[in-house]
């Protein structure tokens, strides 16, 4: 979860940070990353607001093949790819998931009673528990696997795995998915061969791995994740079915890092140590864990969504040019310079409060009786002390010097006298002011906290526990787990003002062991997901005697303190004690069957990778849904559980030295290569479904001088040639046209003189009509308003507006004399850009560009190669040899497949379904023509009784075969014609079925006296059968016909029985195929 509203507020603050991915602009990545519990969620349980939704164990892990193989096929790593599940957590990450854990489960049980209080009738088959994505479960085991098994299967047959390390680290390895990527990330980096320039891709949903890919202090890194759709409940739990259907974003760290420069470059001149941008950014995490994450609850009152984070900000300009440096040196916290800005990040809280205390006041001021007098001097108190003798003054001033006023000396001393008063009572209520807000962090503590009394002893322990939850938390991002035993032992933090004075605590961990997984499972799981636990264990939950019965409570509290939304609330449930839960597991510990005990343990990281060698065959972990794996090409090497832990002398923190921060990688962007500037303003920009309500990092598009701002320059320049267009997002794209709003210059084909030798291009000027005018003016104001509206880009005024075809691959092109050149492909559909968005000459940083290959090179003997010509096109074949030189040619081995003959389907109606009347399908099945009518159609039951209804929705216990107001019909079953519905064989059959299934209940149906619109009740019906409306509801559910999708009147598709014979005839050809 991370960081609660974090991802969309940074996102609608920074605009450009992200993109959608498109199939051809997609950045060359060598390392992908998979924070896997997102992936595993989403293909387990996408239906979280249906009680009616089920899942099998087959279909979850064959969506999480898909959805990998996916990912994998879209991103391409080069290098690495690696899969972390979560393993068992630090202590400190289990409070927050026992909360998440004890809410879902309550959640999915009133979801289900309500159900059922509405008269619905739920599937007999247990729903998916999401709870059971937990270390040690027997559903993560057999995933792990399942996983195990696809990843060999990929390997030994798909060769786009081939030549990448392929890491799983499954939920028997301790630690957190994201947080094992970024240990292995930083063992790379301590390694003297590693690429300083590596390029990272992180999938993941969580809001906080934009903090951990910052923290890497790699340029080169990428968020992969779902587009998120805020709109309300509705959308927002609507998930598309399928990776295909799902439009995936690219957050980019390497704008992120820019606009944070923006956003700290009041800075620059202002630090007598010197401004270092990674400084900066190690700051602004420390910064960010104060709205609270997954460890620590949010600072009283501070709240992303009422701008927190721009506060934290501020207040860190202000002190840090006195701080003497930074408060974030590597992941360990300054504890004098943190001091510095909680002292002045205090004023919050005195400002909050003061905004509480004043309408306290106001509201005292109109509910009390007081003269007016009093009320005139009760607004003469709010004015501060140093404007008192100056309104006194101007007061006395108003009298006239008339006869009997008092000397000059004694009006003086009367002034001093009235400002003495008034400043007494300015102290009282300063004083009274102090007094309350000391009360009101009293009341806090002693509600929130349940502290019976408050002293400075309290307050010192809620101090130096906060902050020691700083520097874990610190630690963990920069260095790894520093202590798997700790953990924050309050569910609300104490307020800022409190947090001060600890520059000279002493902070040690100690590390500590991870907990076993069934020990994690009974930390975090309620009593609700007990059968996720071996039943030993299950007892310990539920039964009144258990010595830890008081960690399982049946009812218990939220509360939203301050946030809006209830998945935000605090649950309010006792922390786990370590000591009495681990004592009372190991009474019967010994309870355990052979195969529970080798659940509860931790388990190695796999690696695997691709060799030539066949190795031992690979056993199906689904037999007759998977295949064996006979032809096994995946070795396996096992690495140790802290495989990827590094001493932190030898980390490498920040930049790594060889990294190339002034080469343009294709696909990460960065504002740099065009003039601008930045600045903050509520634009409105819509980054999500509806337009931003906060301040906007807006950048501005400036001249630049080197630019040629002519026309005909530009036109000479750039038609023809490539150029980088669509900044920030720059990517490659060929000019095929230049204009502005009169002219347009384009590229065209023409003789030499004489009309000898090959045609040459020359640049033509076309004047542009009205029409042609208008479409200008339009294209050019859509960029603009798509740049500001989108982007949050200010693009200036256009004069210039180019046509080009962007790039979307390269392909060997086979020349004369065996010359086989690596071209660019471009789109064939123009695309219009503004030229001051558009970059010409720029260092690119391309390792993989090979110009030229010989044939040999192309085709080397032995590879799998295609045929792209007839008569065998898309055959497989395999290179015999290769000859070069003049006439150059490749022999393959071509494997030809016979094809199905489908010719013999075009008669159709030899192979159709025989329909019949309604009367011949009633006469048939012995009943009549409108009973079959009703039972083919709806019949609605109301629950209840007709004395005693129940508010419920009606029932239908009617087949569906056929909707006559929507004009909609089942393929295969029924049809509409001018002349009535027909019914197929299928259709009597399932009617037949349906009345011998139960006789009773269609004897007092087809009986029952009732006119068109009276409502059938429940008791009318079930009263005297033995079945009750229940079975007969899911009965109906069961039937095939239940299952397929009902289809518009008329459509074109074909007959059930067409299908079933072309599936024959291609089973028939496939088996010809394999004995080949």
């Amino acid at each position: 979860m991370g960081v609660p509203k974090f991802y969309r507020w940074v996102s609608e603050r920074y605009p450009c940070l992200s993109e959608t991915v498109k199939e051809y602009q997609i950045p060359e990545f060598d390392n992908l990353y998979l924070d896997m519990n997102g992936i595993i969620h989403v293909c387990s349980h996408p239906e979280d607001d249906n009680p009616h939704f089920r899942i099998t164990e087959e279909k979850i892990f064959k969506d999480i093949f898909h959805y990998l193989e996916f990912l994998f096929r879209m991103i391409k790593p080069r290098k690495v790819f690696f899969m972390a599940i979560d393993g068992v957590a630090p202590r400190a990450k289990m409070n927050q998931q026992r909360g998440r854990r004890f809410r879902s489960a309550r959640e999915a049980e009133a979801l289900e009673r309500k159900a059922r209080e509405s008269g619905e009738t739920l599937p007999t088959e247990k729903r998916f528990d999401s709870n059971c994505i937990t270390p040690g479960t027997e559903f993560m085991v057999k995933l792990h696997e399942q996983l195990k098994y696809f990843v060999t299967s990929k390997i030994s047959s798909d060769p786009l795995w081939h030549g990448v390390d392929v890491y799983l680290s499954g939920h028997e390895t301790p630690g957190e998915g994201e947080h094992k990527v970024m240990d292995f990330i930083r063992c790379q980096k301590s390694k003297p061969d590693y690429d300083a320039n590596t390029r990272h891709c992180l999938y993941g949903l969580d809001a906080d791995l934009m903090m951990l890919g910052l923290a890497t202090h790699e340029p080169h890194f990428s968020l992969l994740r779902e587009e998120v759709r805020f709109g309300g409940k509705k959308d927002r739990n609507k998930r598309p079915a399928t990776p295909e259907e799902t439009t995936f974003h690219l957050l980019h760290l390497s704008l992120f890092r820019e606009y944070l420069d923006f956003e700290f470059s009041f800075l620059k001149d202002k630090l007598p140590f010197g401004y270092s941008l990674e400084n900066i950014i190690d700051d602004w995490i420390l910064m960010g864990f104060l709205v609270g994450n997954d460890f620590i609850p949010h600072l009283p009152h501070l709240h992303i969504q009422h701008d927190a984070l721009p506060l934290l900000w501020k207040t860190y300009m202000t002190i840090l040019p006195e701080c003497g440096g930074y408060m974030n040196e590597g992941g360990h916290l300054n504890l004098e310079r943190f001091d510095r800005y909680m002292k002045e990040l205090a004023k919050f809280d005195l400002d909050k409060f003061s905004e509480v205390f004043t309408d306290l006041k106001w509201f005292e001021g109109k509910t009390a009786e007081r003269s007016e007098k009093e009320q005139m001097e009760g607004n003469f108190r709010k004015n501060k002390k140093d404007n008192l003798n100056q309104f006194l003054l101007l007061e006395s001033l108003d009298n006239s010097e008339v006869e009997g006023q008092p000397s000059e000396n004694q009006e003086k001393a009367q002034l001093d006298e009235d400002t003495e008063d008034l400043a007494e009572e300015e102290d009282e209520d300063s004083d009274t002011f102090d007094e309350e807000f000391r009360l009101h962090k009293r009341n806090y503590y002693m509600t929130k906290l349940e502290y019976e009394d408050v002293d400075k002893q309290v307050l010192r322990d809620q101090c130096e526990e906060y902050v020691r939850a700083i520097q874990w938390i610190l630690l963990y991002y920069f260095e790894g787990v520093p202590s798997w035993s700790w953990f924050y032992p309050h569910h609300y933090a104490p307020f800022i003002s409190d947090v001060t004075d600890f520059k000279d605590m002493e902070i040690k961990f100690e590390m500590g062991s991870p907990f076993l997984p069934f020990q994690q499972l009974m930390a975090v799981l309620p009593a609700a997901s007990k059968e996720l636990l071996p039943e030993p264990y299950q007892k310990l939950m539920t039964q009144d005697i258990s010595p830890v019965i008081d960690f399982y409570p049946v009812d218990f509290q939220t509360d939203l303190n301050g946030k809006q939304q209830e998945w935000e609330a605090v649950v309010l449930i006792p922390f786990i004690d370590e000591a009495r839960l681990l004592e009372a597991m190991k009474s019967v510990e010994n309870q355990l069957s052979p195969s529970e005990k080798k659940r509860n343990a931790h388990g190695p990281c796999l690696l695997y990778d691709y060799t030539p060698d066949t190795l031992e065959p690979c056993t199906s972990t689904l037999p007759g849904v998977f295949q064996d794996i006979i032809n096994n090409h995946a070795r396996l090497r096992e690495l140790g559980v802290d495989a990827f832990r590094v001493d932190p002398d030898k980390m490498v923190k920040g930049l790594m030295p060889q990294v190339r921060l002034d080469v343009y990688f294709p696909g990460f962007p960065t504002l740099k290569h065009i003039p601008h500037k930045a600045f903050l303003k509520k634009e409105g920009v819509k980054v999500f479904q509806m337009n931003s309500r906060n301040e906007n990092m807006m950048l501005e598009i400036l001249e630049d001088p080197d630019k040629p701002v002519d026309i005909e320059d530009v036109a000479e320049t750039l038609l023809g040639n490539t150029t980088y267009v669509g900044w920030p997002h720059l990517f490659e794209a060929k000019v095929v046209q230049v204009s502005n709003d009169t002219d347009r210059y384009v590229l065209v084909e023409a003789h030499q003189k004489g009309g000898k030798g090959p045609k040459v291009k020359e640049i033509v000027k076309e004047v542009l009509n009205n029409s042609e005018c208008n479409i200008w003016q339009k294209e050019v104001s859509s960029i603009k308003e798509r740049y500001h509206d989108r982007l949050g880009v200010v693009i200036g005024n256009t004069s210039v507006l180019l046509k080009a075809l962007p790039m979307n691959g390269r392909t060997f092109v086979c020349g004369s004399h065996g010359v086989i050149t690596l071209q660019k492909q471009f789109s064939q559909n123009p695309v219009p850009f503004v030229y001051q968005a558009t970059v010409k000459d720029i260092s690119v940083h391309d390792p993989s560009f090979c110009q030229y290959k010989t044939l040999s090179e192309l085709f080397p003997v032995g590879e799998v190669a295609f045929m792209l010509g007839w008569p065998h096109y898309g055959c497989q074949g395999e290179v015999l040899d290769v000859e070069e030189g003049e006439s150059p040619r490749v022999r393959i081995n071509v494997t030809t497949l016979e094809e199905p003959n489908l010719a013999k389907f075009n008669d159709t109606e030899r192979y159709n379904q025989q329909y019949y009347t309604s009367f011949q399908a009633a006469q048939w099945l012995g009943i009549g023509s409108h009973f079959l009518s009703r039972i083919t159609g709806c019949i609605f039951i109301k629950p209840g009784s007709r004395a005693n209804p129940k508010d419920a929705h009606m029932v239908n216990i009617g087949l569906n075969l056929k909707f006559t107001k929507k004009c909609e019909e089942i393929p295969g079953y029924t049809r509409l014609t001018p002349e009535g519905w027909l019914y197929s064989q299928k259709a009597s059959d399932t009617v037949l079925e349906y009345l011998e299934k139960f006789p009773e209940l269609w004897d007092i149906v087809a009986n029952m006296d009732r006119e068109k619109n009276d409502v059938i009740y429940e008791e009318d019906i079930f009263k005297n059968l033995r079945e009750t409306m229940e079975n007969v509801v899911e009965y109906v559910k069961s039937l095939p016909c239940s299952q397929i999708k009902p289809q518009k009147v008329g459509a074109n598709v074909l007959d059930e029985g067409v299908v079933q014979a072309i599936q024959k005839e291609a089973q028939t050809i496939n088996e010809r195929n394999k004995k080949r």
